[in-house]
């Protein structure tokens, strides 16, 4: 259901969405579309593969993955630690369509900004 609306919300704004129901196909669709993928929200409790496994085989396929943590906890442990390897922000769930959206803008912005050289 916090998928769902995760996916309508951006949607809404503007933003192509896939979704995927665990890790292991996250991992796999992030290898199939990667060129087509321009930041990832990745949960850290996720049915199959965890969050932080599913990070880190993210960024075996490419180091320069944009990637948004999400957790229903506070800034956990896990959210810290895949912060300190490279997560560019944290967005709490259940989701603020400001935070979220907001998040997913930075993070685009900030993408197009290096690839322009600024």
């Amino acid at each position: 259901m916090i998928k769902d609306l995760a996916r309508d919300i951006l949607a809404r704004y503007g933003y192509t969405v896939l979704t995927a129901g665990g890790g292991e196909e996250a991992v796999e669709i992030y290898r199939q579309h990667k060129e087509e993928i321009s930041v990832v929200v990745l949960d850290i409790v996720m049915p199959d593969v965890g969050g932080r496994e599913v990070f880190r085989r993210i960024r075996e396929i490419d180091p320069a993955a944009q990637v948004i943590i999400s957790s229903g906890y506070s800034q956990e442990r896990d959210a810290n630690e895949l912060m300190k390897e490279g997560a560019l922000k944290f967005v709490q769930k259940p989701y603020r369509i400001d935070s979220l959206v907001g998040a997913v803008a930075e993070v685009l912005k900030k993408k197009e900004s290096e690839k322009l050289g600024r």
